[in-house]
Order: structure tokens, then C-alpha cells, then sequence
């Protein structure tokens, strides 16, 4: 008896089946995983900006010196450029219960084609008088 080897037809199309469905969820999965990289990219920027504008006034209230007066309260907006985007941040200050100390709440928003989203990452610091 001379009988041939290899798979039916049937045994190929449930090959065929196993496969479409573990590359389908690998797909979806990676662009997911596509899409959670870019997010993470976005709010990694947005928290190194909130971080450079704690700086940047921590920097101007050490360079005023024995000058220097606590910064009025309020809320300030200023645009920076980061990473190739352009952002937003939103600066509101407030009194604390020490005269020249000051509380500042660093909103960050992602400018695209004019518009204004997030706030995509928001930083609370504590800026002295020195």
C-alpha cells in the first residue's frame, strides 16, 4: 500500500484560522501599544516643560537676590517650544502662609494647528523669595 503523506484540507484551513486570529491579536495589540507610546511621549514633554518653568522662576527669584519680591498672585499664560511642539503653560500663583513663600500650579497644554488640548500634565511647586 502506497498511501501519501501531508495534511487535508480541512487540517490546512484550521492551520489557516489559528493563525489569522494570533495575527490579528498581535496587530491590535501593537498598534495599541503604538498608541500608548505616543501618549507617554506627550506627557514625558509636557512634565520636562512644567519642570524647565519651575526652574526657569526658581532662577529668576536667585538672580534678583536680596531684591527680590515674592511674585504676585494670579495666573500667567506663556508658550514655549519643546521637542518640536509647541506648548502652553498656564502659571497660577497663590499666597501660602508664609509671606515670601509662594505656591505655583504649572498646567501644560499641547498646542496642534492652533488648538489648545490637555492640560496634559499639571506640576505643583513652592517658589521662595531667595
Amino acid at each position: 500500500m502506497n498511501r501519501r503523506r501531508g495534511f487535508t484540507l480541512m487540517e490546512l484551513m484550521v492551520a489557516l484560522v489559528v493563525v489569522a486570529t494570533v495575527a490579528t491579536a498581535v496587530y491590535l495589540r501593537g498598534s495599541e501599544t503604538v498608541g500608548q507610546i505616543a501618549v507617554l511621549e506627550r506627557r514625558t514633554l509636557a512634565r520636562w516643560v512644567a519642570e524647565n518653568e519651575i526652574e526657569r522662576a526658581r532662577l529668576a527669584r536667585h538672580a534678583a537676590g536680596e531684591e527680590a519680591i515674592p511674585l504676585a498672585s494670579g495666573a500667567t499664560r506663556r508658550r514655549v517650544m519643546l521637542g518640536g511642539r509647541e506648548w502652553s503653560v498656564v502659571a497660577t500663583v497663590s499666597a501660602t502662609d508664609h509671606p515670601w513663600l509662594r505656591r505655583v500650579e504649572y498646567a501644560v497644554f499641547v498646542l496642534e494647528d492652533g488648538d489648545e488640548f490637555g492640560p496634559v500634565d499639571q506640576v505643583t511647586a513652592f517658589v521662595g523669595r531667595h
